[in-house]
């Protein structure tokens, strides 16, 4: 049974809802569980849309410590990523560099022009969906749960992907960068670019 895990703040930018009724269309289609693990203010509506779905397979557990993220997100074979739409270049769901870094595939579910849908896009690691949009992502997840082989590869991609984007060394590399920029004058956006590579620099495997 392969898992479609969910790991991090379930807050009201991310659209968790679109992914949990697509799970329940497949009605036995493909043999799927799902794991959430996190927490934030939007939790208790997805407990109430799993219990309304009666989503038998659905596990909702409060976040891991840090030490234990990497042994977390090696248990999904599916990571999904959320985003509102409205929400671009107000933030970038960071838990795309973990599920790269991870080597696992991705179902994104947000606005398609995004950061992340470009990321995902790009390194050919995931489907992007619009949110709402069920029918399509349970195809999607239909796909990728029966299909071994195009889960491995996605993932596969993904690895490749953050190793030559933004493993460690460039990541490091990016905060020197900035840091000199911002000694000559130009730290616009300083902050937020220090944010992301902190993100990609913590993202393990």
């Amino acid at each position: 049974m392969a898992t479609l895990l969910y790991s991090g703040n379930v807050g009201l930018g991310q659209d968790v809802g679109t992914a949990l009724r697509a799970v329940a269309r497949l009605n036995g289609q493909a043999a799927l569980k799902v794991l959430i693990a996190g927490d934030g203010k939007g939790l208790a509506a997805v407990r109430a849309l799993v219990a309304e779905l009666r989503l038998a397979d659905a596990e909702i557990r409060p976040p891991v410590p840090l030490e234990e993220l990497s042994a977390l997100l090696a248990r999904g074979d599916i990571h999904l990523i959320c985003q509102q739409p409205g929400t671009e270049g107000l933030l970038v769901p960071s838990k795309i560099y973990s599920t790269l870094a991870a080597g696992r595939p991705s179902l994104f579910i947000g606005p398609v022009e995004c950061e992340v849908g470009r990321i995902v896009r790009e390194s050919g690691s995931g489907f992007v969906i619009e949110p709402g949009d069920v029918e399509e992502a349970a195809d999607v997840l239909r796909r990728l749960a029966t299909n071994p082989a195009l889960q491995h590869g996605m993932g596969r991609n993904a690895r490749i992907y953050y190793e030559q984007h933004f493993g460690r060394e460039r990541s490091v590399s990016r905060i020197i960068g900035i840091l000199e920029a911002a000694g000559n004058g130009n730290g616009r956006g300083l902050k937020s670019e220090i944010r992301m590579s902190k993100s990609e620099t913590s993202s393990k495997a």
